[in-house]
């Protein structure tokens, strides 16, 4: 009766400690998940800190006490690079699951002033010397990338020469310095990439390129999926490796459309980011004018693996048939730049040219100019030109500024919600400037008009203005 009597006694003890062990464990798993991020902030006006992943599936506001400090604790799903918005400047940084950072900044001096302490300091101020030492040599982008491609070559060879010996120099581990070089290198192959864009953008024509100049690109691993996370370079080049991929084949096959061509790509990526990356330029196929927009619907949803992206999908799709050419388009009341508010059903009766941009969007004021001609072209016409500002609230101030500063013309509007108001998600505003035309009954002609510089702009206003109204909602 003794030894059963102990035998119990034992059972109990195991058990007890049995069960702290697995508390002990749980809590443990899950604390190890979180990393802490705090910080001091100089000079800032701004009360909240962003954090979020490439993706914004993570994304948390942190408060920022008045003598600029703040303390965040953050879920981190996986070891990578993040990044921290302070006001509209944001910046990249390291976490390590169970880790913390701390950041000494000066919000006056954004960049240039970062410091980081803690368990990540090596690999953080690493970061902060990289970028420093890459914008020392890109220096003004006009003059980096608007010279002969031999030139252009040189440089962007010699920038990642002078990164490889940093990051030689550095202390980071054997480990992380094996994943910098391949970051380095896609890096390197970021600005190969953009020569074309920065070089036709400020000369006005296009460089003479070789006909292979993109199969670096066409070429590139599609499918490394830690390189995913922390090159924000790569997850760019998955874009322009499916715009250079898709014209190649679909110039070599004309029967081959843009949904086969992804399906193909893909079939053979394991990395589930990269498959839904790549998958969801497809996206665009949901949009006003795809007379085939149903079966692409149903064609896509397959595709992609996470209920995040379904739902994104769905609601691209949704929003498409909704602002579909003749359907009524949702109201909006906005803040009117002369006094008051002013809302859609206000301005029924004309023809409505709608402009969504903000100050800080340097295609937007570079619409400007042309829309500013439309304005006065069409004066005493049945049209309104109709401008919408998303700015934050803290930049109100640089719209009340700005719109008699450019003079545009027209009615001016300010949308202190930005891209989560009605309107703007009605019309799945996320690109901006966006560019709409309504009617006298507030019914969509276009939820995504011309440009005010588009050549054939001009042609689309006489149409709507001087054409059988009967003809405005029929298919393309």
């Amino acid at each position: 009766m003794i030894y059963i009597n102990l035998k119990k006694k034992n059972i109990k003890r195991y058990i007890t400690v049995f069960v702290f062990c697995l508390l002990f464990i749980g809590c443990s798993k899950n604390e190890s998940s979180y990393i802490t991020f705090s910080g001091e902030i100089k000079n800032s006006t701004d009360d909240i800190i962003t954090i979020s992943n490439y993706n914004s599936t993570m994304k948390e506001d942190f408060p920022i006490d008045s003598s600029g400090h703040f303390s965040a604790r953050v879920n981190v799903d996986k070891d990578g690079y993040y990044f921290f918005k302070i006001g509209r400047p944001y910046s990249i940084i390291r976490f390590k699951k169970g880790h913390n950072v701390h950041l000494d900044i000066d919000a006056d001096n954004f960049f240039e002033s970062r410091i980081y302490s803690g368990d990540l300091k090596v690999e953080n101020n690493y970061g902060v010397s990289k970028s420093k030492l890459r914008s020392k040599f890109v220096g003004d982008p006009k003059d980096y990338f608007v010279v002969p491609l031999d030139e252009f070559l040189l440089k962007i060879k010699k920038t990642r020469d002078a990164v490889f010996e940093l990051l030689e120099k550095s202390e980071l581990s054997q480990e992380d310095k094996l994943i910098e070089k391949r970051i380095v290198e896609y890096d390197y192959l970021q600005s190969y990439n953009n020569y074309q864009k920065f070089y036709s953008y400020h000369k006005k024509v296009k460089a003479n390129l070789p006909d292979d100049y993109y199969e670096p690109i066409i070429n590139m691993d599609i499918d490394d999926g830690e390189i995913f996370r922390y090159s924000r370079a790569y997850r760019n080049l998955i874009i322009e490796n499916f715009r250079h991929s898709s014209k190649k084949e679909m110039d070599r096959d004309s029967a081959l459309t843009i949904i086969e061509f992804v399906k193909n790509k893909i079939s053979n990526i394991k990395s589930v980011d990269i498959r839904e990356q790549y998958a969801s330029m497809l996206m665009r196929q949901m949009k006003e004018g795809n007379d085939n927009i149903d079966d692409d619907y149903h064609q896509i949803m397959p595709l992609f693996s996470t209920q995040r992206m379904k739902d994104k999908l769905t609601q691209r799709y949704q929003s498409a048939k909704e602002t579909t050419s003749g359907n009524i388009a949702v109201d909006f009341d906005y803040e009117n730049f002369n006094g008051g508010r002013t809302t859609l059903k206000d301005l029924s009766g004309k023809l409505i040219y709608i402009d969504v941009w903000a100050t800080w969007c340097g295609p937007c004021i570079k619409e400007m100019p042309a829309l500013k001609e439309l304005v006065n072209f069409y004066k005493g016409k049945d049209i309104e030109f109709v401008s919408i500002s998303i700015d934050h609230k803290k930049d109100y101030e640089k719209w009340r500024k700005m719109v008699p500063e450019k003079n545009v013309g027209g009615i001016q509007l300010y949308d202190a919600e930005g891209l989560k108001s009605s309107f703007m998600k009605a019309f799945s505003v996320g690109l901006i400037p966006r560019f709409m035309m309504i009617d006298e009954q507030g019914k969509i002609i276009s939820a995504n008009a011309p440009r005010p510089s588009d050549k054939n702009v001009k042609d689309f206003i006489d149409r709507q203005l001087n054409g059988p109204k009967a003809m405005r909602f029929t298919s393309k």
